[in-house]
């Protein structure tokens, strides 16, 4: 990893983009208070005051059915992926940092009525090279994520950065847990802190697959195997150890975890003190059908296998009935189109009509799409219009 350019000043927000924060942190913070137990983490308090004045900045746009209507951002859309897979903030010479062409792409997805991205920050290049290279200087990646995050605001869209993304998958122990919050988690979240451009810290990305570790474990439910269930409590331990810290150095932003399936929110039941469920402000977790198949999960899956869209339905009201009051956000969902698939776009946008019906009916705050496809008008369509 090479070092970057000066660092880059960042730009002003917009107005807009405060008002469809602070709407957002309003729904975020109606949340329930935790129950004192003597091995729960350490309850948050309600998010910061809002006041009036800066509430009525809320627009029609932001107050729309579903609050977040976004896309992942992995990488530009013209790309190399052999090259280039994801984003690298500049410290990989393979891949050129090239702000101008994601300016390029951030005012497509505006334009497509997107106005949050979910970006994943690769824990070597956000601080864990300096593991094995003491001379590694991560403020230059810090520049460039300053940047990055002021030309998505100068396109009235709110960054969701994703933490310890590419995290080593047999370093949970809590032998590790200072390595991860010194190398990464510290620098990131104090550096962007009470930042009005970010809306709401995402933990970890489907943590509840342990199939780098056993494939046995790609469910860390999975009773069949009892490592699974050894690797959900010490997962889970280390979440509340790293949300804590988050909490500490960051009081403004909500906070939650990207499950692969929604019901690891409240399973294995019984393997740690809290449930998941009880350590994040709002619920985000993803769904994928049968395709392609290494994505596809639901229909073989032993606890769904319904398929579209019940098992989403099914997701979403079992969050529901934990009565937590907590607010759903899909991170992620997605359907591919093309050559080797069953859809083809027409299909692709009856299926996220479905969807929406869904966001509708079950009044979730927000959807994230996965981009499969690689046009903005063929990956969003009309559906956040």
């Amino acid at each position: 990893m090479k070092n970057l350019q000066t660092r880059i000043a960042r730009q002003t927000r917009s107005w807009f983009l405060c008002g469809l924060l602070l709407g957002i942190l309003l729904l975020f913070g109606n949340g329930q208070s935790l129950a004192q137990t003597p091995n729960q983490p350490t309850p948050v308090g309600p998010l910061s005051p809002v006041t009036a004045e800066l509430s009525q900045l809320l627009t029609k746009r932001a107050a729309q059915t579903s609050a977040i209507r976004g896309v992942n951002y992995v990488h530009p859309f013209n790309a190399d992926v052999k090259l280039c897979p994801d984003l690298h903030f500049g410290s990989d010479l393979l891949c050129p940092w090239d702000l101008l062409n994601i300016g390029n792409d951030l005012h497509r997805l505006e334009m497509r009525g997107v106005n949050t991205i979910r970006i994943f920050l690769n824990y070597y290049v956000f601080g864990g090279a300096r593991e094995n290279d003491p001379n590694y200087n991560l403020d230059q990646p810090l520049a460039q994520l300053d940047a990055f995050i002021a030309e998505a605001n100068r396109h009235n869209i709110l960054v969701m950065p994703v933490l310890l993304s590419k995290y080593p998958q047999n370093a949970f122990a809590p032998e590790f847990f200072e390595k991860a919050l010194s190398l990464h988690v510290r620098p990131v979240v104090a550096h962007l802190a009470k930042h009005p451009g970010v809306l709401a810290w995402d933990l970890f990305n489907e943590i509840d697959i342990g199939s780098p570790v056993d494939e046995r474990c790609w469910d860390w439910a999975n009773a069949d195997f009892p490592l699974c269930h050894q690797m959900a409590n010490q997962r889970i331990l280390f979440l509340n150890v790293m949300r804590d810290e988050i909490k500490q150095l960051d009081s403004l932003h909500p906070l939650t975890v990207s499950l692969a399936f929604a019901k690891n929110y409240f399973e294995p039941a019984g393997v740690y003190a809290v449930r998941l469920a009880d350590l994040v402000d709002f619920y985000a977790f993803h769904y994928y059908d049968n395709e392609p198949f290494a994505c596809g999960r639901y229909q073989a899956h032993w606890y769904y296998g319904k398929g579209f869209p019940a098992d989403l339905y099914r997701a979403v009201n079992e969050l529901k009935a934990l009565r937590l009051e907590k607010p759903i956000v899909i991170t992620e969902l997605g359907f591919p189109t093309g050559k080797g698939t069953t859809r083809t776009l027409v299909d692709l946008h009856r299926d996220l009509t479905t969807t929406n019906q869904l966001l509708k009916a079950k009044e979730i705050a927000g959807l994230m799409l996965w981009p499969f496809q690689v046009e903005p008008a063929d990956l969003v369509g009309d559906l956040f219009w």
